[in-house]
């Protein structure tokens, strides 16, 4: 499964009238994509470097992927849009619990490996996000990628999505978890000799009424 994801900023003038606009534009043009999944959802409170847009679609190939690209990226040139940025991959590694996540909240981690890191570390990096889903109850699906191509200013390198059953466990449960902060984290802070998150990352989330982390 091919996968791309953006991330749409809104404009700072943008009116309620012209950012409906804007999204029906963009929804148009995912809808026509051929796309087998798609998501098109307005973010949620609480994201960070998340914009207020999440378009995200999934393709048989990264052929397909080429043929729809020109009209969907195009769909962006708005004057209620500001700016987008995302990433393009093949999936990863993934898994579902029993959990039914659908009317759940979908969420992407955008992030960016420093250059120079050693494929060691990196390889430590990814097992360590591949533990939570078994310590998070309210994670009931999730995969972990390797960037292809990375659009707009940061060349992000990994995404690493879930689908949790609501709102409140992702911005509790999950950030608040032992595994959280006192096992993951040290990779994102500055102050751990283990630091290999440099950039800013992208944290950004959406209402989900369909399960959307199916498999590769």
């Amino acid at each position: 499964m091919y996968n791309v994801t953006r991330i749409v900023h809104a404009a700072e003038n943008a009116t309620t009238e012209t950012w409906d606009a804007a999204v029906a534009s963009v929804t148009a043009a995912a809808e026509a994509s051929g796309a087998t999944r798609q998501i098109v959802s307005r973010t949620l409170p609480g994201v960070i470097n998340g914009g207020d847009l999440i378009v995200h679609l999934q393709f048989s190939d990264e052929h397909s992927w080429e043929m729809a690209s020109g009209a969907l990226d195009g769909s962006f040139e708005h004057p209620a849009i500001e700016r987008f940025h995302g990433v393009e991959y093949q999936s990863g590694t993934s898994g579902r619990s029993a959990i039914d996540t659908r009317n759940s909240v979908y969420r992407t981690l955008l992030l960016r490996v420093a250059p120079g890191t050693e494929p060691s570390s990196i390889e430590h990096f990814e097992s360590d996000l591949l533990r939570m889903p078994a310590l998070v109850s309210s994670i009931g699906a999730w995969r972990l990628s390797r960037v292809t191509t990375a659009v707009g200013p940061t060349p992000w390198t990994h995404v690493w999505e879930q689908e949790f059953t609501d709102h409140a466990s992702l911005l509790g449960q999950y950030l608040d978890h032992p595994i959280h902060w006192g096992v993951v984290d040290r990779w994102f802070d500055p102050e751990c000799t283990e630091v290999i998150v440099r950039d800013r990352v992208c944290h950004s989330f959406c209402a989900l009424g369909t399960p959307i982390l199916l498999g590769t």
